[in-house]
């Protein structure tokens, strides 16, 4: 009984200062009336009185019926809250989805991307390779090309040098 009145007597179970507390929030159900009707029951109970008039009995349906209203309201509430809450955990999936698609056409571009360059760099590779080749060979091919000249160089002075001494004489 105590706990009740304590209750009963708490400020946060106080429809007028809940207003003042929450200004702008939804309305929250007045269950101070319910419960008073509880605490005068239960103090009844505790002290035979003689039965309540049919005045009483009516002011406890009507009570009973406010609060069963207000109850239903606040299920409403809870109900629209849940199905957004629903909507918007839907919109996050698709958006968590719609990235992760988005991050993996990225990722195959980026392969795709190294793969053709890896390609290029391989090509450009090879090409390099065969154009040393063919410096090699061109480099052996003018030593040759030298080697030949100095050899007609030296004939042409052995065979010619009688002529080049008469002519000098």
């Amino acid at each position: 009984m105590s706990e009740l009145q304590r209750l009963l007597s708490d400020p946060r179970f106080r429809s007028a200062d809940k207003a003042k507390r929450n200004a702008g929030a939804a309305p929250e159900p007045d269950l101070g009336n319910a419960l008073r009707v509880v605490a005068s029951m239960q103090s009844r109970a505790a002290s035979p009185t003689p039965p309540a008039a049919p005045q009483d009995w009516d002011a406890l349906i009507h009570r009973v019926q406010a609060t069963a209203r207000q109850a239903r309201v606040i299920e409403a509430q809870a109900r629209e809250r849940e199905a957004r809450i629903e909507q918007v955990l839907d919109q996050v999936r698709e958006e968590i989805h719609a990235s992760n698609e988005r991050a993996r056409m990225a990722e195959m571009q980026a392969r795709e991307t190294q793969l053709r360059a890896e390609a290029q760099v391989i090509a450009a590779e090879e090409r390099a390779k065969a154009a040393e080749g063919r410096a090699r060979t061109a480099e052996e091919r003018a030593r040759q090309a030298e080697e030949w000249l100095d050899r007609v160089q030296q004939a042409i002075l052995s065979e010619f040098s009688d002529l080049t001494e008469q002519a000098a004489a």
